[in-house]
């Protein structure tokens, strides 16, 4: 195949952040915390780059990197540590008695929307000689968000969840418009100009994309573990478009 125009209009950007109000993901909620403030930064470059591999279909393929952080003010926790000089760690340290502490300014943290690469594709095609047969294709790809246990402690979101990864196709078929040979019957039918019927995948690779995480406590109600809350896995649907 070969592509009939192509562009590519990269985009590289920093922009600094004052006055914020920083905010936790709960589950799928945002809760935000108004008795801080922050200033932060974002800065990254995006890349798109599409054309046309058949007349009359279109195709792209983008890239994002990003980064954005905030640091808090006047944050800061404590670290403790025992006679041993082991660091104090509820549920798991055995002697938890302070000994000894140091003060920690955590600085610049992840935002929750940091995620660093973002790639998608998509991408259609048909048969030269049966043009009223279509297929599309479409791919996303992005690496791990930041997240952490519940609470208003934001140094605590430093974990990573998986990369989320998705890919789905379609197959479709012109039933009704200029390309269609045989014209369709019926009044009703008529009075449409075009219409596709389609048959789409999507989650073609049966990936368990995480959504959330659901905390839950040890019985020594010390120690939080995170449970991932899944996407929907692979799914079939039906599609009908008409236009008048």
């Amino acid at each position: 195949m070969r592509s009939d125009k192509n562009s590519s209009s990269p985009q590289v950007y920093y922009k600094s952040l004052e006055n914020l109000i920083p905010y936790v993901v709960d589950n799928i909620r945002l809760r935000y915390l108004p008795e801080y403030t922050s200033k932060g930064y974002s800065r990254g470059v995006d890349l798109r780059l599409y054309g046309e591999f058949v007349s009359g279909t279109e195709s792209w393929m983008s890239l994002s990197v990003m980064q954005t952080e905030e640091d808090i003010k006047n944050d800061f926790y404590y670290r403790f540590f025992n006679a041993d000089g082991e660091e104090i760690i509820p549920g798991f340290t055995f002697d938890q008695r302070h000994a000894d502490s140091i003060k920690v300014e955590p600085g610049y943290l992840p935002r929750p929307a940091d995620q660093r690469v973002t790639f998608g594709l998509y991408f259609q095609d048909f048969l030269p000689k049966f043009p009223t047969y279509k297929m599309q294709l479409s791919l996303i790809f992005g690496t791990p968000l930041p997240f952490g246990p519940p609470g208003k402690d934001r140094y605590k979101d430093v974990l990573r969840s998986p990369s989320y990864i998705r890919g789905d196709i379609g197959f479709s078929k012109q039933i009704i418009g200029e390309e269609v040979k045989k014209k369709p019957k019926g009044k009703f039918l008529n009075s449409f100009s075009s219409m596709w019927v389609g048959l789409e995948v999507f989650n073609l690779l049966q990936v368990s994309n995480v959504a959330s995480y659901t905390w839950i406590t040890d019985i020594s109600t010390a120690r939080k573990y995170a449970v991932p809350n899944y996407l929907t896995g692979r799914q079939i649907n039906l599609r009908i478009s008409a236009q008048f």
